[in-house]
């Protein structure tokens, strides 16, 4: 049986680590990872994001990947552009690049190397990738595509394209039936099965996660764009009270992240929140959107300067682990003290005996 004072620490230790475990984060790290002529975007579960560089004097306009120890630049196709539509949480990516005659040709990157899908595949436009390396996108004559399994399969009708794909099969597709505005449907088992709308003419999803919950925006009926949420059965609008809204992305938690009247909203537990609420306010710093969120809690968001006037990139946000609650203090503060007695009394037992000897010499002289 373990001494008192050990099983008072460790109840103290064991404390503090659940009260740090469950409590909310105090605030949020602001980490740029993309500047001005540079877009940072598709986060992955490993921290991984893709970055796109464009501006007026780069005569090299080539894609990366950011995340890691050092930046890793995919290449291109021959051409002087890259661009990355998507990555998994592989690392593999999905997009367009020039080749040596200057065509744009859709690729896939993966271990260092860059395919040539429109060569290979006859695919026009790569936009999203799984992690078993489907890929969806659209077909010349502007329908929805995908390969799977090495095969190519047009599926979609006139006007559509093929979007976000999770590790079931499940796609979503965007298209324009004539007159009726946009709209967005999963494409599952061969089947298609089109969302809800908010009263408005258009519905455009963004994201799908691994349950089959979607995100994205839509008008309502008075003209305004509003983000939602579908899980299935219900499409709930996040956003009511605003001007105009868009939700971006969705993790597996059903957290959403997006923008709401040029500020980066997130919506987790029933709530939304303004992003701008936890970072350093003293900081010259406004999340006007929110992109990207990965199963661990990890935000992209797009950033100004408080007035909105310079914009300087993509910044990372990452929680910050909270202090832990006083009243939890005492309790360590004590174990500690009967770890300090428990110590000094075992000093004691030490030298008695030679304290018991050295009396003994004493009285003999």
């Amino acid at each position: 049986m373990k001494p008192l004072w050990a099983m008072l620490s460790m109840a103290a230790v064991l404390g503090l680590q659940s009260v740090a475990a469950g409590a909310a984060p105090a605030w949020l790290t602001a980490t740029p990872v993309s500047g001005r002529y540079s877009s940072a975007f598709s986060l992955n579960d490993a921290g991984q994001y893709a970055v796109n560089n464009f501006g007026p004097e780069i005569p090299f306009e080539l894609a990366s990947i950011g995340g890691g120890p050092e930046p890793e630049n995919i290449g291109s196709l021959g051409g002087s552009i890259s661009r990355i539509a998507a990555l998994n949480n592989k690392g593999e990516a999905v997009g367009a690049s020039t080749t040596a005659e200057g065509a744009m040709h859709a690729f896939f990157y993966s271990s260092g190397r860059m395919h040539d899908l429109s060569t290979v595949y006859g695919i026009e436009r790569a936009a999203a990738l799984n992690d078993r390396g489907d890929v969806t996108g659209q077909a010349p004559g502007e329908r929805a595509m995908v390969i799977r399994n090495g095969r190519a399969e047009v599926f979609g009708p006139p006007n559509s394209v093929a979007g976000e794909i999770n590790e079931s099969g499940d796609i979503l597709v965007e298209y324009a039936p004539q007159g009726q505005g946009s709209r967005t449907a999963v494409y599952r088992a061969g089947e298609f099965s089109d969302l809800p709308t908010l009263g408005g003419a258009h519905v455009l999803g963004g994201a799908l996660n691994e349950a089959g919950w979607v995100s994205g925006y839509g008008s309502t009926a008075d003209g305004r764009l509003h983000a939602w949420l579908y899980d299935g059965k219900t499409m709930t609008d996040l956003t009511p009270l605003a001007a105009n809204a868009t939700a971006l992305d969705l993790n597996d938690l059903g957290q959403v992240v997006g923008s709401m009247d040029n500020r980066a909203f997130l919506y987790a537990g029933g709530q939304l929140v303004d992003l701008n609420r936890f970072v350093d306010p003293a900081a010259d710093l406004l999340l006007t959107a929110a992109s990207d969120i990965n199963n661990e809690g990890q935000i992209l968001a797009r950033s100004c300067d408080r007035a909105g006037v310079f914009c300087y990139g993509t910044m990372l946000l990452e929680a910050v682990p909270p202090v832990p609650e006083l009243p939890q203090l005492p309790m360590l503060a004590t174990a500690l003290g009967l770890f300090a007695l428990h110590r000094l009394r075992a000093r004691a037992d030490i030298m008695r005996p030679w304290r018991h000897r050295h009396s003994r010499c004493i009285m003999s002289i």
